[in-house]
């Protein structure tokens, strides 16, 4: 039996990431793959794997820095003693991004079958280049979860290398909710609050339609290094000095999407950069409309424009006219609505993705 192995080095519950790796390893459960995971000891997220599928745990925190040779140098030790101990050996399939494939690639035999799945954004940082210089030559399976990802991919591997794009997947709700049932529009923005994610030009949005339309804007994310925080007081002052307090809420992280998507009628995604969109998805599982940058990669393999979402140029005049084609067009709305559930329970399922990734799996050598 092939087993798969996947670490997991961040412990929070926060990114589309996380939840989309908890998705990929529950679906490949259900399909009788063997899973093991390894994760740090506070991982919040426990919970959330399916019981057949073994839970390790990391002897020290996995978040490291090459600088930190000592660290690393024990992080990888303990690798090599968990693979002893629980007879992983080459037919193991290692699903793996960023930091934690820099770690393997380090400490595996060359034999190993190495996919590796690309959330990020092939930064250009001192770790990222070890990452391309070292590991990247191993791989046998790159899984790009955009056009764009597979696009960056391309651009640091061999022509030859096998480059898939598989999309994340979500588990599709039970039902969804009525959008502008109310005369106050209820616009939404979901995401880590930084400077990528651009939630100034929500804010900016709501500048100008405070003086056209009963609108408020939720702000669903919260902050992950000291950058961010020194960016969410900018949007605090921008509120304070446009007097947007009774326009804009911060609503922090929240893991219910029910809460989330219950007080939405427009979901907004605004990043100058994405690898994929998740709150997209989720957002059409549970019938928001969805207007996203079509600058920013993901969203475009994911929208078809005025089909199941609208795309807008990345401006702010163009961000205010999708608004107001959503409010002044209600039955193309309603149809965009219909397309965009009908597109994610084809689509974006964990059954599909957990399939997709199976049928790679199974035609390795």
């Amino acid at each position: 039996m092939v087993t798969i192995f996947c670490p997991i080095i961040t412990s929070k519950d926060i990114g589309g990431g996380v939840k989309s790796t908890i998705s990929l390893l529950n679906g490949l459960a259900a399909l009788n793959y063997k899973i093991i995971i390894i994760v740090p000891k506070d991982c919040e997220f426990i919970s959330k794997f399916l019981p057949q599928i073994n839970i390790l745990y990391f002897e020290e925190s996995p978040l490291f820095s090459i600088f930190n040779l000592p660290h690393f140098y024990r992080l990888c030790n303990f690798i090599k003693k968990v693979f002893l101990e629980h007879n992983i050996n080459k037919k193991t399939i290692y699903l793996c991004s960023d930091r934690p494939a820099l770690m393997l690639a380090f400490l595996l035999p060359k034999s190993t079958i190495l996919f590796y799945i690309s959330r990020g954004l092939l930064y250009n940082n001192l770790s990222a280049k070890f990452l391309r210089w070292f590991m990247f030559p191993r791989v046998k399976q790159f899984i790009g979860i955009s056009k764009k990802q597979c696009d960056l991919i391309r651009e640091h591997v061999p022509k030859t290398a096998k480059v898939s794009l598989i999309q994340n997947g979500i588990e599709i709700p039970q039902h969804t909710f009525i959008p502008f049932k109310q005369n106050k529009i209820k616009l939404a923005t979901v995401g880590g609050i930084c400077d990528n994610k651009n939630q100034m030009q929500c804010l900016e949005l709501i500048t100008i339609l405070k003086d056209k339309i009963n609108v408020h804007l939720n702000i669903f994310g919260t902050t992950f290094t000291p950058i961010d925080v020194a960016y969410k007081k900018t949007l605090e002052q921008y509120i304070s000095e446009n007097n947007l307090d009774n326009f804009v809420t911060f609503k922090g992280n929240e893991t219910n999407f029910e809460t989330i998507y219950s007080q939405s009628d427009i979901v907004l995604s605004t990043a100058k950069i994405e690898g994929f969109g998740r709150t997209i998805i989720e957002a059409m599982s549970y019938g928001i409309p969805v207007i996203a940058s079509d600058k920013a990669g993901g969203p475009s393999t994911i929208i078809t424009h005025l089909e199941n979402g609208l795309l807008y140029d990345s401006s702010l005049l163009d961000l205010e006219k999708k608004v107001f084609f959503y409010l002044e067009n209600k039955e193309k709305t309603q149809q965009i609505i219909q397309n965009a559930l009908q597109l994610v329970k084809q689509n974006y399922t964990m059954d599909r993705v957990a399939k997709e990734y199976a049928n790679l799996i199974d035609a390795i050598d």
